[in-house]
């Protein structure tokens, strides 16, 4: 395990998203309350935001920082220095469609995809109202990402797991948007 001080140096190795991918906002919708709305679709509940339909466009770029392509497997870790919270999650070459799902939430799109969990509802109602009109733009996020070597004798899962706790004990002044029961 590292020290918590070479974690907190660890945020400095940090780029901002803004750098990783091509990103077109949503529209953005004025005197949204923070409410969403609860749409059962099959046996299946989803919350999405009380909000008119909108979307974005993604794009990961070509000879990024960190070398993400859409191929990409490993860990991300995604940062709010400012709002301080974290997200850790896992991708195996699907690395667009889990942005596109974590942007989704944290710039409170009703795109009629996913759902927003509450402490997703929470941290996107406060990146609102803090932001304003900023909240549908991806400023205020860093991302890291872990390649995860082919010869691991881990399984992605278990690194996942390995980089929470790292983070976890390091940053208890951050919010953790994780599902700790899905880790």
């Amino acid at each position: 395990m590292k020290t918590q001080l070479n974690m907190k140096k660890n945020l400095d190795k940090f780029i901002p998203i803004t750098n990783i991918v091509d990103y077109y906002p949503p529209k953005f919708v004025e005197n949204w309350d923070g409410s969403f709305n609860k749409i059962k679709i099959g046996k299946t509940f989803y919350f999405r935001p009380n909000k008119e339909f909108s979307n974005f466009k993604l794009k990961i770029n070509e000879n990024n920082l960190l070398n993400l392509t859409t191929n990409s497997e490993g860990i991300y870790v995604i940062v709010d220095k400012y709002l301080k919270y974290f997200y850790i999650g896992k991708t195996l070459s699907n690395i667009k469609q889990r942005l596109s799902s974590h942007i989704q939430k944290l710039t409170s799109t009703n795109n009629n995809k996913n759902t927003t969990p509450k402490k997703w509802q929470k941290i996107s109602f406060e990146r609102y109202k803090l932001l304003g009109k900023e909240s549908v733009n991806l400023n205020d996020l860093f991302i890291n990402f872990y390649h995860r070597d082919g010869d691991s004798t881990i399984t992605l899962g278990q690194f996942e797991n390995l980089i929470y706790k790292e983070y976890k004990e390091s940053f208890s002044d951050y919010t953790f948007l994780n599902d700790p029961k899905a880790l």
